[in-house]
């Protein structure tokens, strides 16, 4: 192959690898929720269940107040919900998937009751592991929560089941090959260039 053709062929070939950059990669960005419940025999375990078999919107990578993460529940003049705080130190929640398997950082998931200006909260979260359908996007995860004291002491065995959402988060193509592209191009073009009037066509 001549060295125009081949210096040519490089550009051209580099230029299209730079154009067919990936646009975009997929992210996960929230897990929708479709249900869920808690095997525990403690206080307030009827309302714990209540909420977490609502429907809701779990956001990964940020924190939600009451009633962000699923509607808060009232009942005698008290008022009990769900959210996620960093306030003890928690990272805010985060998930993985690998194949048909999914876990949930849900360290950061608290429920709790508020009368009045009274407010109580209790740390309900743990890792949360189960199965993933990649299919459907569906999932179903289950955590343990150790309550050690009080009325709520004892072993807290907690489900939810949804549906994962993914954002396509745009990715720029890296100067360094665009430019790298561009160059041999134009080495390309100037070769050219210089053989043709180096060597004029005869007549």
């Amino acid at each position: 192959m001549k060295p125009f053709s081949l210096l040519m062929t490089i550009g051209l070939l580099s230029a299209s690898l730079a154009l067919a950059a990936p646009a975009g990669a997929v992210m996960m960005s929230q897990l929708e929720l479709t249900g869920g419940a808690v095997n525990y025999d403690g206080k307030h375990s009827a309302m714990m269940d209540r909420l977490l078999g609502q429907d809701g919107t779990l956001k990964l990578g940020q924190f939600q107040s009451i009633g962000e993460l699923v509607p808060s529940i009232d009942k005698a003049c008290e008022t009990y919900s769900l959210f996620t705080s960093g306030f003890t130190g928690e990272s805010a929640p985060t998930a993985m998937i690998s194949g048909s398997s999914i876990s949930v950082d849900l360290s950061s998931l608290f429920f709790g009751s508020s009368r009045g200006d009274f407010h109580k909260t209790w740390d309900i979260g743990g890792l949360a592991t189960g199965q993933y359908n990649p299919e459907t996007r569906e999932f179903t995860v289950s955590w343990n929560h150790l309550f050690e004291s009080g009325k709520h002491e004892g072993l807290a065995t907690f489900f939810l089941s949804g549906i994962a959402k993914f954002d396509m988060q745009p990715v720029a193509i890296p100067a360094s090959l665009v430019l790298y592209a561009t160059g041999l191009f134009g080495l390309g073009s100037w070769t050219w260039l210089r053989r043709k009037t180096s060597f004029p066509a005869v007549a």
